[in-house]
């Protein structure tokens, strides 16, 4: 099973758009592990009250549908993020990679300047239009079910990411 760390901009758009009756974050879960660092929980956490989609969200950590873990301790590596002043959610969820049980897990950030240095960093990392493309690829996606997925988040990305993905699901 595809394990992934999703920062809350990921998260929230997940959990703020629906396809087929079922909100796009119910999907990506009957297919993927998701786990979110605890400064995500906590910028969700906060969000809860008052916007749909962060209930939603919080809602999934509560039940446990989503994990939730602190970022190992790794000093090499913060002092390589540090100058890049990231945001918590960003440079936690880049950390957290290094988790002894998240080594195999692949970054969903979709802040350009943090998924750049998660490329400098060596981290594996996907925008969310890039997870539910391999997911499609992959076969665990209907390819129809993937293409109004990205359509019904397709307000959040720029429209050449939008076509880019299509292109990508439909072979």
């Amino acid at each position: 099973m595809n394990r992934y760390v999703f920062d809350s901009g990921p998260l929230i758009t997940a959990c703020k758009f629906s396809v087929a009756g079922r909100l796009v974050v119910d999907h990506i879960l009957d297919r993927c592990q998701m786990t979110v660092c605890a400064s995500v929980n906590n910028e969700v956490t906060i969000a809860g009250n008052r916007y749909p989609d962060a209930r939603a969200a919080q809602q999934r950590i509560t039940n446990a549908q989503i994990a939730v873990m602190l970022p190992p301790t790794v000093p090499d590596l913060e002092r390589l993020v540090a100058p890049y002043d990231l945001g918590n959610g960003e440079r936690d969820s880049i950390l957290l990679t290094r988790h002894p049980d998240l080594q195999a897990a692949t970054v969903v950030i979709d802040d350009h300047l943090a998924y750049l240095v998660s490329d400098r960093l060596g981290v594996p990392k996907r925008f969310l239009l890039d997870v539910i493309a391999d997911l499609a690829k992959a076969g665990e996606f209907d390819r129809r079910l993937a293409e109004n997925m990205v359509l019904a988040i397709q307000t959040r990305y720029p429209a050449a990411f939008v076509a880019h993905t299509l292109l990508l699901i439909r072979g």
